[in-house]
């Protein structure tokens, strides 16, 4: 389970660590805005479109075989963007890196649901990998300013590629430990599928990661009416290839299972927290002219938050099935705070005290809603559901960026100074609670009827 956590710690950070990296690349490589706002949309992109076919082939390959793939894939991607001289090569080595986590991802949480088939250990394993999750939170947009300060041998923003890569290949050494679970025969991919699901996918990312950005122009609309179309053509094609007595990618009867259907919507919802990040990042490093490590600490309080979270409420066995709701309530209630007090100016402690809990929410609710999903899900199909929940993730992450970023600009409406950059921000932070207050609202447990006699 140690080998599993340290794999899958590595696409989150990868991503929270990157971040900071931007200026520096800008002056290294003369990366335009858009070239910039690309080595992260062209990451998070890839690792959206590829998670449902990634977790396919865990089940139908082996999981640790996929495993191993995928972080040998990663760790080439990562020298590849560390030793990247131009921002097309970067961004070609970010988009090996999205579609290599994509991999990853799916098999840890496959993995885990097969290792521990029993409710209890389950929650158990959900709530370390919660912890995990915390843990790159925490270390990841820290760590990315901390190790561009040091630049060791001059290196400056390679530092965030090319030092993870001892920590890579001591992972694949570990791979051994790890047994094999899903599949391991002749069996076929649902190409078909796979290729209709990953243009759907990307017909929504795309469009909801870059039409900020390009001013929406007319292939953003265009894609996302072909959204519909793809997903239709994907439901049809698995259906029939599932009479003909084929092996679809997605077994339909997935959404069946009550549990798994009502928690895909939940975590759509509960990732519109990505737009956080990169709204507090640009009032902290736009509105009030701080310095990237010190960014970086900003949020290091609710990494800590999202860490501790599974660890305090593990003990809380009765309030289990409650815990997402009661999680996602405090992170609500303080995220509502956290808006409040950067429009009236409030910073240091109080804030910091504000951002911690806000995180100890989410970290509270995170491994539930995970345990959640995956708890009624058959364990050969684990891969799949997992690699759709997490798709769900990154899609409503994508769609909170592209969504809850426009507001923010609109209100900022080319504004300068912290006040501006205060206002926009506490607006921002409204639209993301009304979307995660329909999560918490979705996600409450429906109480059983009991029949009378």
């Amino acid at each position: 389970m140690i080998v599993l956590l340290a794999g899958g710690f590595l696409p989150p950070l990868d991503f929270f660590i990157v971040n900071v990296a931007l200026p520096s690349i800008h002056d290294s490589l003369g990366a335009s805005a858009a070239e910039l706002q690309l080595v992260i949309s062209t990451y998070a992109t890839a690792y959206a479109v590829f998670l449902i076919t990634g977790g396919r082939l865990g089940d139908l390959y082996g999981r640790k075989r996929c495993f191993l793939i995928g972080l040998l894939c990663f760790t080439l991607a990562s020298a590849a963007c560390g030793l990247a001289t131009s921002p097309l090569m970067l961004l070609a080595g970010r988009f090996a890196q999205g579609a290599s986590a994509a991999i990853i991802q799916p098999q840890v949480l496959g993995a885990l649901r097969a290792l521990f088939p029993q409710e209890r250990e389950l929650a158990r394993a959900m709530s370390a990998y919660g912890i995990m999750m915390g843990m790159a939170g925490a270390t990841g947009q820290f760590s990315g300013g901390a190790l561009i300060q040091w630049s060791p041998w001059d290196l400056g923003w390679r530092t965030v590629f090319l030092l993870p890569l001892p920590v890579c290949l001591l992972i694949l050494m570990g791979t051994r430990l790890v047994p094999e679970t899903g599949r391991s025969g002749a069996v076929k991919l649902d190409l078909v599928g796979a290729a209709l699901i990953t243009l759907a996918l990307a017909c929504l990312v795309v469009p909801v990661s870059e039409g900020r950005e390009q001013g929406w122009p007319a292939w953003v609309f265009l894609a996302l009416l072909c959204m519909p179309v793809f997903g239709a053509a994907f439901v049809v094609w698995e259906d029939r290839l599932r009479k003909a007595g084929g092996m679809p990618l997605v077994d339909l009867a997935l959404f069946r299972i009550p549990s798994f259907r009502r928690g895909v919507l939940v975590a759509m919802l509960f990732f519109f927290t990505t737009s956080f990040y990169l709204l507090f990042g640009l009032y902290q490093q736009e509105g009030r002219g701080v310095a990237p490590l010190q960014t970086g600490l900003a949020i290091v309080p609710y990494g800590i938050g999202l860490f501790l979270g599974p660890l305090l409420s593990a003990p809380f066995v009765a309030l289990r099935p409650r815990l997402l709701t009661i999680g996602m309530g405090i992170q609500v209630t303080f995220y509502l705070a956290v808006g409040a007090l950067v429009l009236a100016g409030v910073a240091g402690p109080v804030l910091s005290v504000a951002v911690f809990l806000a995180g100890l929410g989410q970290g509270i609710a995170f491994p539930r809603l995970f345990a959640t999903v995956l708890g009624d899900v058959p364990p050969a199909q684990a891969g799949v559901a997992a690699g759709i929940t997490n798709s769900a993730l990154q899609v409503g992450g994508g769609v909170s960026v592209a969504a809850i970023g426009s507001v923010f600009f609109s209100i900022l409406a080319g504004g300068s100074g912290e006040r501006a950059y205060a206002h926009a921000f506490a607006v921002a932070q409204c639209a993301v609670c009304a979307g995660l207050l329909l999560s918490l609202l979705l996600s409450i447990p429906r109480q059983r009827r009991t029949s009378q006699t």
